[in-house]
């Protein structure tokens, strides 16, 4: 079956339009509904039915994709090892996965680097979503993902660097003690951020010590954390990594926590049996450079 064809059925599936397939592939309109003709009629299927939502795929579709992208991308790897890669010339789309947390704290040196190193390149970041990270490595949809829980899945992991995590009070608020007692923890009105983040950890703990926190605000994401617990009486669990870049930047103290809490590792996850793109190498070092 010819390669082409089936570049233009993955980047329909993933664009669900044949106009922004078409862009994506920089060709016409007609030329990609043309290939989807040829293998609609080649496979015996529809492959996709146009909906209100776009081209919406058949279920032979979905299973043709789940089969077909991680066999271009072996394809892809291995033209790509003959090749010299050039990040000062690439004009690659790169794919990172992050949580709202990390675009606030990894993603600036980040793209300082990625800026530097590869000015005609895209960098696309990809919200957190903890229980898809290993689907999205798994079929390509990313390109790699940093996380301070494990990935399961994951066919490769490098350790960053180690964190902890702490209470992040307003400066205004007053201990009985020294330090924040367990009692004092406990009596606080807390922000809950949802655990598709990946910070869950703290909760598992609390559950087995049978301590329940009084939990006032649930969030999605940390971004507004600083501003609200700043203006308020509010306590939130973060790493201190992000605790020092809190308290930076809002009048917010923190403290350690009033309870044994393991330290855990912030990892750059990926996947890719040999052979590897060198843009993907380079896109891992690069990351693992910045952040360490």
């Amino acid at each position: 079956m010819d390669l082409n064809l089936l570049r233009a059925f993955m980047t329909i599936y993933e664009t669900g339009s044949l106009t922004r397939a078409a862009s994506v592939l920089s060709v016409t309109q007609p030329s990609v509904s043309y290939a989807l003709g040829r293998l609609r009629k080649q496979l015996s299927d529809p492959l996709f039915i146009r909906s209100a939502d776009g081209m919406t795929p058949t279920r032979r579709a979905t299973e043709l994709f789940e089969t077909i992208k991680p066999a271009i991308a072996v394809i892809d790897a291995t033209v790509e090892t003959g090749r010299n890669f050039d990040p000062a010339s690439t004009r690659h789309e790169f794919r990172l996965c992050l949580s709202d947390l990390g675009e606030l704290t990894f993603l600036p040196p980040i793209l300082r680097a990625f800026g530097s190193e590869a000015p005609n390149a895209t960098l696309e970041i990809i919200p957190m979503k903890i229980d898809s990270v290993s689907e999205w490595l798994m079929r390509g949809d990313i390109d790699a993902a940093v996380a301070s829980v494990p990935i399961e899945g994951a066919e490769h992991h490098e350790i960053l660097f180690e964190d902890r995590y702490v209470c992040v009070l307003p400066q205004s608020y007053t201990s009985s003690s020294e330090s924040l007692t367990l009692s004092e923890f406990a009596a606080l009105p807390h922000i809950a951020i949802d655990r598709s983040s990946g910070h869950y950890q703290v909760d598992r703990v609390l559950e087995s010590m049978q301590i329940k926190r009084r939990v006032v605000l649930r969030l999605h994401h940390f971004s507004v954390l600083p501003q609200i617990v700043a203006s308020n009486d509010y306590a939130a669990i973060v790493p201190l990594h992000v605790a020092e870049l809190f308290a930076s930047q809002q009048p917010v103290n923190f403290h350690e926590l009033p309870f044994q809490m393991p330290a855990f590792n912030v990892s750059l996850y990926w996947n890719g049996a040999a052979p590897v793109a060198p843009g993907r190498t380079w896109f891992r070092e690069m990351i693992a450079d910045a952040l360490k």
